[in-house]
């Protein structure tokens, strides 16, 4: 197994049981009322009654409310034997991984084969990096075909020398980059309803079946009626010629002041992992 995945899971596992240990003492401790069934009646004030079903005459008798230490523990035993069984459940599933999983790193593999099959196959990552400079040589000629889409306005440069629109564009680079994404700013798309090229802020190969053009647009003011106007046309564009948001399509929005909520990145980011 996979030396960080193997820890992990073995953490996860002594923390289980540690908590198993504790809730089984503990429903020791309500020997007696775990079997107990109860009936609960919310009156209109709001308050809430128990009463236990007896089990030979079927009948209800009256204990009293949630502070009561009958249905308190009587509540504590129902909720422990439920988190037993579902520690056990997973304890179990988790032993049985630690004991089967089969590793697929290179040589982990290729112990397993013959020496006449035995190869020296890229790593994911690395078959990435290499179907994206091809990916990224291509679409770059493509790009030089068409007029540069609003080249004053291009103003911040990221650190690899391309010229964006603004900060938040830079920051979006950035992070596209260092989670390791193939990407190109604004390279034109033509869309199938024969209307004019669109320049989606960043085009970003699929890093998981690595031919996927996945579109990610920051959309930064749409406090303003024309930004607004003018997004909602694009949106119509994009879903109208088969991208669909949340898959290959994916928006950042940030406020006014062009402030944007980090957890919106993270989610894309791990949206577009697959993750």
């Amino acid at each position: 197994m996979d030396a960080d995945l193997n820890i992990r899971l073995s953490y996860e596992l002594k923390n289980l049981q540690h908590i198993r240990d504790q809730y089984a003492r503990r429903l020791e401790m309500c020997r007696g009322f775990e079997g107990v069934r109860l009936k609960k009646l919310t009156r209109k004030n709001g308050k809430s009654y128990y009463y236990e079903k007896m089990r030979k005459t079927d009948k209800y008798v009256y204990l009293g409310t949630k502070g009561v230490p009958d249905v308190k523990r009587i509540c504590e035993a129902h909720f422990l034997k439920e988190a037993l069984k579902r520690i056990d459940f997973n304890i179990n599933l988790i032993s049985h991984i630690l004991q089967e999983y089969l590793p697929f790193d290179k040589n982990a593999v290729n112990e397993a084969l013959p020496l006449a099959y035995r190869s020296d196959v890229l790593p994911v990552s690395d078959a990435y990096l290499a179907e994206g400079v091809r990916w990224k040589s291509g679409r770059l000629a493509f790009q030089s075909e068409f007029p540069e889409n609003y080249p004053e306005h291009k103003t911040e440069r990221t650190s690899d020398g391309v010229m964006v629109k603004t900060v938040s564009e830079v920051v979006l680079y950035e992070r596209f980059k260092s989670e390791g994404f193939i990407q190109i700013y604004e390279l034109p798309l033509v869309l199938k309803d024969y209307g004019p090229a669109v320049y989606p802020d960043f085009t970003i190969l699929s890093p998981v079946d690595m031919k996927t053009e996945i579109i990610v647009e920051y959309i930064g003011r749409l406090d303003l009626p024309k930004y607004r106007d003018d997004f909602a046309y694009k949106l119509g564009r994009y879903i109208a010629n088969g991208y669909k948001p949340g898959v290959n399509l994916f928006f950042v929005f940030s406020d006014k002041n062009g402030h944007i909520d980090s957890m919106q990145i993270n989610r894309i980011i791990a949206d577009i992992k697959g993750i």
